[in-house]
């Protein structure tokens, strides 16, 4: 039987009956090109807009991945499911939409790599160009991605600096100058931003207790009103079994009751908390994070992304 996760071609060779006679239901990707209903349906939706751009590499002839579909390909975050494949063409012309294909003109020299075959900007030029048209939050989330991926602040301030299109500069110098690469996770790096734009004070992060002769790192700590925060949610106890889900959680239980014993208090956030806004600003009223600025009408701005679906 084929392999479910693949992307399944139809054409002279392979009747769309017979394929769907191996895998079951499929999804079409591209003219030919298909994937398992099955599959398609348990994909979060980065991994679904993975799956297109893989469809619109095979499809088409040696396209320039740009954006959305770049950063895919140079694992930096992708935030929901774009609704575009983003196509980079070089020299004059205008852009232009076929489809969900959006083809991006540019006449500024580019710096173009390939990866695995495929040709994309590098991910320098993916991490500016997101930072430039995201919102803020998730700008940051990119810019904060690419430094810990090995790149500097000073390559980045670098080169958007010379781009000569101005578009987008202010949110984009503003990412970067927001970024922190000691945030390790896309949602320590969007709750960083979000809980700045509320006004409360800054937690430091990465902070290391040590306790029972274990060396516990969590999140942020606020020092002044003895809470530690931890970003992460449930998203730890996602294991493949149900035995290996009970000693995470055995573990987790270990952790926090150390850490409490440390610090007095610990709170927890998902992500949904933190993009809808006011639920992550409820979280940190209740456990008496001091407020040291007004909220910024900006807040809600920062989270919300019209580039996806």
């Amino acid at each position: 039987m084929a392999d479910r996760d693949e992307l399944h071609r139809t054409g002279r060779d392979a009747s769309l009956r017979a394929l769907r006679r191996q895998v079951g239901q499929t999804v079409p990707m591209r003219r030919g090109l298909h994937v398992a209903a099955d599959d398609w349906t348990r994909l979060a939706p980065y991994e679904r807009y993975a799956r297109r751009v893989s469809a619109a590499v095979s499809a088409l002839r040696d396209p320039v991945l740009c954006f959305e579909s770049a950063a895919v390909r140079h694992a930096l975050p992708v935030f929901g499911e774009p609704r575009d494949i983003h196509l980079l063409h070089m020299g004059r012309g205008h852009s232009y939409r076929r489809g969900d294909v959006l083809a991006h003109t540019s006449m500024a020299e580019r710096e173009i790599v390939r990866v695995d075959g495929v040709r994309m900007t590098s991910k320098l030029e993916t991490a500016i160009d997101l930072a430039r048209v995201l919102p803020l939050a998730f700008g940051v989330a990119v810019v904060d991605a690419a430094l810990r991926s090995g790149l500097t602040s000073d390559d980045l301030e670098r080169r958007i600096r010379e781009l000569p299109n101005r578009r987008g500069a202010r949110i984009g110098h503003a990412a970067l100058k927001a970024a922190d690469a000691r945030s390790e996770s896309v949602l320590e790096s969007v709750s960083r931003v979000v809980l700045e734009l509320l006004g409360f004070e800054s937690p430091e992060p990465q902070a290391e207790f040590v306790v029972n002769g274990r060396v516990r790192r969590v999140d942020a700590w606020w020092r002044s009103v003895r809470v530690i925060g931890e970003a992460d949610g449930r998203a730890k106890y996602a294991q493949p079994t149900d035995s290996s889900t009970a000693l995470v959680l055995r573990e987790e239980r270990r952790r926090e009751n150390e850490l409490q014993i440390a610090a007095g208090r610990v709170i927890r956030w998902e992500w949904s908390d933190v993009v809808r806004v006011e639920p992550f600003e409820r979280i940190l009223v209740a456990a008496g994070i001091p407020r040291i600025r007004p909220r910024s009408p900006e807040v809600f701005a920062a989270v919300r992304n019209p580039r996806s679906r």
